[in-house]
């Protein structure tokens, strides 16, 4: 590589120390090879670029853009600039470069410095909230940012001039081929104006068709805010070709009125008044709006409607300009006869005799009463959902199909003590507890193409680690786009509902003086033993306990004294037992347990099931002490086995019951095994 006429060290002094990106570059044959890079800069590769091309170290549509700037910044010898943007996860960066071309001993050299420009992802968002009620409309609507780039457009617009909307999105608007060259810094201009937060009306704007033709609309320009900020221009489009060309046949011909009323009075509210403003000729539509008769109308000025709304320097205005032979376009409030106001875009065009002198007025108003009445509801809407979010304590969010969380309700915040910047932009499993993320994603995956609403219950967990538990509705809401497909769910905590009902159903399954299981629970969980003995070719026991002589303890000592030792048999047999094992409490002094996981040698088994029996005989006889006085309980034991003496669990309980009652017949304190007596 040859040296350039600019040094490493050179431009490190320029250039080192700036958050800008830095590149110089010489061109090679038809690309660009990389010379020196700044600090900012070589953190955009994973490895040097130095003496690489820009197709070496691009990816393939960024290089094609980089070089078509740098070869024409050679080629006119003149600094180009251009923008770009780069997607990172959940975050759209835009950067812009200006390319200067340096031509030194032969050679062509290209300086490109590029930053980064502040882009506010909410323009989009906010856009599908206002397209939501325009979409549909029979009017054109598009979306402009402040940089002056389309960013959106409805289906009527896009099929009017032949748009594929993916070739022309985040294109300069003014430089596409529907924009009359001649309009374009008039255009410029009014988009100026929105930008400063100004809503106006009616201005008239040209463009061209995808025949070639051209077509005049009625603009109305209104700015999209975030913050109080002005971060896009929404326009609505009314398309009026047919009534301006019929202006102009007007100018040419004096029967041309007549021919203009034809063509608009089915779609317009029509008047025509002297210089002096007093109404001379109205349409039916006209009448039918105002309410007043036609005989009413004529004869008298526009007062007549006046609903007072205006100030009087609108008016002055007004006349000001068409006095002057100019068009007048502006929205105007007027009231019927019967008080009710409504809201007309008016356009008022002078018309002149065959002397060139203005001798009457032609007023075309188009209803736009629900226009007004849709934008009010737009930001009735928005306040009011904002006033409930931030006020209620329930919690809402919006996620997108995957489960990304776009949206979340102040309580959100308050009860999960995460700040908003947290939580957006999180996938919604971040914040579930453990229990509840396997049933969050199994409902996100079986609703991803239902609306039905749903409910559902999720753990949430606080910053701090804390479950809450919540019930929630949610509904999946399809947007026009795949991408734009939402999920909005609301719901309301339940925790202590949930640790009441934890509560209850710990009472329903447990014995409410030792808290072992009950029969209920036995019976609930029978099933689950049985399968995994069959699953893993294992018997399991039935031991059914009965305290000896608790009935003479209950006469002599009383009940309370009686509830104390049922205490401590239940749980020195719970502590006696495997854990795997499982004890109940049948009722008075009788017990159940359950021996898991056994061997189906009958040797094997018996040896294990004498040592669990031994241990408890062998606890219960370290007795205990009740009010000073000191009780060594003894119980008697019959046992059954899985499979071998049955397989339901009352067949089973009834020949370990059946074992006890033979055994206890004979002695006390000892122990059967159903069919095989063995005795102590």
């Amino acid at each position: 590589m040859t040296q350039s006429f600019l040094t490493e060290v050179q431009l490190d002094i320029l250039f080192e120390n700036s958050k800008d990106f830095v590149f110089f570059m010489k061109k090679s044959n038809s690309d660009f090879e990389y010379v020196y890079t700044n600090f900012s800069a070589l953190q955009l590769f994973d490895n040097s670029p130095i003496g690489k091309s820009v197709n070496e170290m691009m990816p393939n549509h960024l290089a094609k853009t980089i070089l078509n700037y740098y070869h024409l910044a050679s080629e006119t010898k003149e600094q180009q600039a251009f923008q770009d943007y780069t997607y990172f996860t959940n975050e759209v960066r835009k950067y812009e470069s200006n390319v200067y071309p340096v031509i030194r001993d032969g050679a062509t050299y290209i300086l490109a410095i590029t930053k980064e420009i502040a882009f506010d992802r909410d323009i989009q968002d906010k856009y599908l909230f206002m397209r939501s009620v325009f979409f549909n409309t029979f009017l054109s609507t598009v979306l402009i940012s402040n940089d002056l780039k389309l960013i959106e457009a409805n289906p009527r617009f896009l099929k009017d001039f032949n748009i594929n909307i993916e070739e022309v999105r985040w294109q300069p608007f003014l430089n596409l081929p529907f924009i009359e060259p001649n309009f374009a810094h008039t255009l410029e201009g009014y988009l100026a104006e929105a930008q400063k937060g100004d809503n106006f009306t009616s201005k008239v704007i040209p463009f061209v068709d995808k025949n070639g033709k051209k077509h005049s609309f009625t603009a109305t320009f209104s700015p999209l805010t975030n913050e109080g900020e002005v971060v896009a221009v929404f326009l609505i489009l009314q398309d009026i070709t047919k009534y301006i060309e019929q202006q102009q046949e007007l100018r040419v011909t004096s029967h041309g009125l007549e021919i203009f009323q034809k063509a608009i009075d089915s779609a317009a509210e029509v008047s025509y008044t002297n210089t002096d403003g007093v109404i001379i000729e109205v349409n039916e539509r006209f009448i039918e709006r105002t309410g007043f008769t036609r005989e009413e109308l004529i004869g008298q000025t526009h007062n007549i409607v006046n609903s007072r709304y205006h100030p009087k320097e609108f008016f002055v205005n007004l006349w000001g300009t068409i006095r002057q032979g100019e068009v007048w376009r502006g929205e105007i409030c007027n009231r019927t006869k019967q008080g009710v106001n409504y809201w007309v875009d008016t356009t008022i065009i002078p018309l002149t005799n065959e002397k060139r002198v203005i001798d009457r007025y032609l007023s075309i108003n188009f209803n736009v009463s629900e226009k007004k009445r849709l934008m009010i509801d737009l930001r009735n809407i928005e306040r009011t959902f904002r006033m409930i979010t931030e006020n209620t304590n329930d919690f809402i969010t919006i996620t997108n199909e995957e489960g990304i969380i776009q949206y979340v309700s102040p309580s959100y915040v308050r009860k999960l003590n995460y700040k908003e910047s947290e939580l957006v932009g999180r996938n919604y499993t971040t914040i579930l507890a453990q229990e509840s993320v396997e049933v969050w994603n199994k409902e996100l995956c079986k609703n991803n193409c239902e609306l039905n609403e749903t409910t559902i219950e999720l753990a949430l967990k606080t910053n701090s680690g804390e479950v809450i538990w919540t019930e929630g509705s949610y509904k999946i809401v399809n947007g026009d786009t795949r991408d734009q497909t939402q999920l909005i769910m609301v719901s309301r905590e339940i925790t202590e509902r949930k640790k009441l009902e934890s509560t209850l159903r710990f009472m329903a399954y447990h014995d409410s003086l030792t808290l072992l299981p009950n029969r209920r629970y036995l019976e609930q969980e029978f099933p689950h033993i049985v399968e995994s003995a069959k699953a893993n070719f294992t018997s399991f026991a039935v031991l059914y306990i009965d305290g000896d002589d608790f009935k003479s303890v209950n006469d002599q000592f009383g009940h309370d004294i009686g509830d104390e030792i049922i205490k401590y048999s239940a749980q020195t047999i719970a502590e006696s037992i495997r854990g795997t094992d499982l004890a109940v409490r049948l009722g008075g002094d009788e017990f159940a347990v359950i021996l898991t996981d056994l061997s189906r040698q009958e040797v094997v088994r018996d040896a294990l099931i004498m040592e669990i029996i031994e241990r408890i005989k062998a606890n219960l006889k370290k007795g205990c002490i009740i009010n000073g006085h000191t009780f060594c309980p003894t119980s008697t034991i019959g046992i059954s086995y899985y499979p071998d003496h049955a397989t339901t669990l009352d067949d089973l309980l009834d020949s370990a019951d059946q074992a006890l009652l033979e055994t206890k017949s004979i002695s006390k304190n000892s122990f059967k095994i159903y069919e095989t007596a063995q005795t102590e």
